[in-house]
C-alpha cells in the first residue's frame, strides 16, 4: 500500500489539530449548518440506502442524523483525528462506528464483509485534501466498498483550472489542497461506471472557504453532486455485422 507524507500528516497530526481548532471545548448543534444542508439534499434527491460511510466524517453527526431518522443498519464514520472520533464514541455511542484512518488507509478497504457493501458514501469536503500521491489508490478504494448501484455523494471544489494551495494552518508548509476541473466527480464520470443522479453547483461568494481571494471567480465554485454506480448499465452496446 502507497504511503504519502500528507496523508501521514493528517492522520497524526492535522487531523486532531483540526478537530481542536473547530469544536473541542464548544457546544455543537444536533447537526451543523454545512452537514444539514447535505442531508436536506440527500432527502430531495430520493435516493434510497440503507448502509452508510462517510471519509472524513469527523465527529459523525450526519451519519448520527441519519441513523435516527432514516432508520438505516449501518452508519461507518473514517476520520484522521482520533479526538474527533472520541467525541463522536462519547456523544453517539454505538449507533455510528468509529474508525480512524484515511481513504486510502483503514482497516476496512481488505475485510471481504466490506467489499460491494455501502449503498451510500459521503466524501465532504475532502478529496481536495487527499495526497496525489494516493488519489488513485484512494478512489478504488471507494468503488471497491461501493455496492453496484449504489451512491457517491461528493461535495467538492468545482473550478475551472487545476490548482493547488498551501494549507495556512501548517507551518510546515507541505500540505496543499488541490482542485481539479469539474471537481474530482469527474474522475468517477471518466470511467464510464458512474452517472449523475442529482446535481447542485454554487458560489462562495465572499471567500471563506478558500481563505485567499483571487480575481477568478470560479477559484470559489462549488458542487454538490450525487452519483450513481452501475457496472453495466451506463454503455451502449455496439451490435456487431458481418461484411
Amino acid at each position: 500500500m502507497k504511503k504519502s507524507k500528507q496523508d501521514e500528516y493528517y492522520l497524526k497530526t492535522e487531523g486532531n489539530r483540526y478537530f481542536q481548532r473547530n469544536f473541542e471545548n464548544k457546544k455543537m448543534p444536533e447537526l451543523r449548518l454545512n452537514k444539514q444542508i447535505i442531508y436536506d439534499e440527500i432527502k430531495q434527491s430520493k435516493i434510497k440506502f440503507n448502509n452508510v460511510l462517510e471519509y472524513g466524517g469527523n465527529y459523525a453527526d450526519l451519519l448520527y442524523y441519519l441513523k435516527k431518522n432514516e432508520n438505516i443498519d449501518e452508519a461507518i464514520c473514517i476520520d484522521a483525528s482520533n479526538d474527533a472520533l472520541e467525541f463522536g464514541r462519547q456523544n453517539f455511542d454505538k449507533s455510528v462506528k468509529f474508525i480512524h484512518g484515511t481513504i486510502s488507509d483503514n482497516k476496512i478497504n481488505d475485510d471481504p464483509k466490506f467489499q460491494n457493501f455501502f449503498d451510500l458514501v459521503i466524501i465532504d469536503d475532502v478529496f481536495g485534501w487527499v495526497s496525489r500521491e494516493t488519489l488513485f489508490q484512494s478512489i478504488s478504494n471507494i468503488d471497491n466498498i461501493l455496492a453496484d448501484n449504489g451512491f457517491l455523494f461528493i461535495r467538492d471544489f468545482f473550478p475551472d483550472k487545476r490548482i493547488k494551495n498551501q494549507n495556512h494552518h501548517v507551518k510546515e508548509g507541505f500540505i496543499y489542497n488541490y482542485k481539479v476541473p469539474n471537481s474530482h466527480a469527474s474522475i468517477f464520470l471518466n470511467s464510464g461506471i458512474y452517472e449523475v443522479e442529482w446535481q447542485k453547483t454554487f458560489f462562495d461568494d465572499i471567500g471563506m472557504s478558500t481563505g485567499y481571494k483571487s480575481d477568478n471567480p470560479f477559484i470559489y465554485r462549488w458542487t454538490d453532486i450525487i452519483l450513481k454506480k452501475s457496472y453495466s448499465n451506463y454503455f451502449n452496446e455496439l451490435k456487431q455485422t458481418k461484411v
